[in-house]
């Protein structure tokens, strides 16, 4: 491999590279072969990465695409020239070398663009940004917080922007600005949970409590180890640190479950409360009306009795009551007439 040389044309051979991808790259995911060298603060040459899948790209930072190539690009499909390839620079901050590469081929074009397409980095910041995030899920999947830096590279890699030393994130949909110390904690931490059923206030508390009590004795064994001093005190501090950080990381995220917890639990109370006081409203309601149909059905019959003392009958008087042996009683107006047709026969 000689001094970096500029290809003549976009349009890669497959034979020109068969014997690399067969022999030099590799098979795991992240191999990488230097088939051109780069410039030094100029660009990283010409790369050929393995991907997933057996899926491999050739990357050419160094390469300059011409109207020419464009077309070329346009009418094979394995070809990609992002905006700015070769003349754009490094997203990250004081980075003199080319961020943009052109795509010289690609084994599977279907699949989604690299990272080393997108990050408008140059192989080697992008790389070490592979490298700083492959180590922080490693150590989350450890049990220990990931460090979370917040910095010009990290954020124009992610396609966020840094205004005033604030960096810009996306929050339920809304952009925050975090400032450069901000602390993040996404979701449970070193094997704490999230609130649910059979884990919700009491045990909430009870690990909350549990692990605030180790917080507590890992931060003065901090302040004793780190008042020491000495050169064996900084793995010593470098340890203790870490273990109290993820205390407190773990205490931070169980509060923020307890009271949601809280919440739901009060919320549920007072829906219950306000449920019993309308049924219970709705059962007096209906007492009420029971009762006074009932007691309408009592009076009726003694207003119809008293009828007839209001209206008075002949040898009767009104109010006086029923007169001794009168068994009239009231008759309506056919009723009377033929009782006395039936009266006037006897008589005859």
């Amino acid at each position: 491999m000689s001094g970096y040389q500029a290809s003549t044309t976009i349009f890669l051979q497959p034979e020109e590279f068969a014997h690399d991808e067969q022999s030099r790259l590799g098979r795991a995911n992240g191999n990488t072969y230097q088939r051109k060298p780069g410039i030094p603060n100029v660009h990283d040459g010409q790369i050929m990465v393995r991907l997933k899948k057996k899926r491999f790209i050739i990357l050419d930072y160094g390469y300059v695409p011409n109207n020419h190539d464009g077309e070329i690009a346009k009418a094979v499909p394995h070809i990609s020239i992002p905006a700015g390839a070769g003349t754009a620079k490094c997203a990250t901050k004081d980075c003199p070398r080319v961020g943009v590469p052109v795509l010289m081929y690609d084994s599977q074009p279907n699949e989604p663009l690299s990272l080393y397409l997108r990050g408008g980095m140059c192989f080697s910041c992008q790389r070490a940004l592979n490298e700083k995030r492959r180590t922080n899920r490693k150590r989350k999947s450890e049990g220990h917080p990931a460090e979370v830096r917040i910095g010009d590279g990290d954020l124009r890699s992610v396609g966020s922007g840094s205004v005033n030393n604030c960096s810009r994130f996306k929050f339920n949909g809304q952009p925050v600005e975090l400032n450069p110390d901000a602390v993040v904690i996404n979701g449970p931490v070193g094997g704490t949970r999230t609130r649910g059923p059979g884990y919700r206030c009491p045990e909430i508390g009870s690990d909350l409590i549990r692990i605030v009590t180790d917080l507590s004795n890992e931060t003065l064994s901090l302040m004793h180890s780190s008042a020491s001093g000495g050169p064996q005190s900084v793995m010593a501090v470098n340890s203790m640190y870490q273990r109290a950080f993820l205390s407190v990381s773990k205490a931070t995220f169980l509060l923020t479950q307890w009271k949601a917890s809280w919440d739901e639990d009060m919320s549920a109370n007072i829906a219950q409360a306000t449920a019993a006081e309308a049924a219970a409203a709705s059962a007096n309601f209906d007492s009420r009306i029971l009762d006074e149909a009932v007691k309408n059905n009592m009076t009726a019959p003694i207003h119809a009795q008293g009828l007839p003392d209001q209206i008075g009958f002949s040898g009767h008087v009104p109010g006086a009551g029923p007169a001794p042996g009168a068994t009239m009683g009231l008759m309506m107006p056919e009723a009377t007439k033929s009782n006395e047709k039936n009266t006037s026969q006897v008589e005859v």
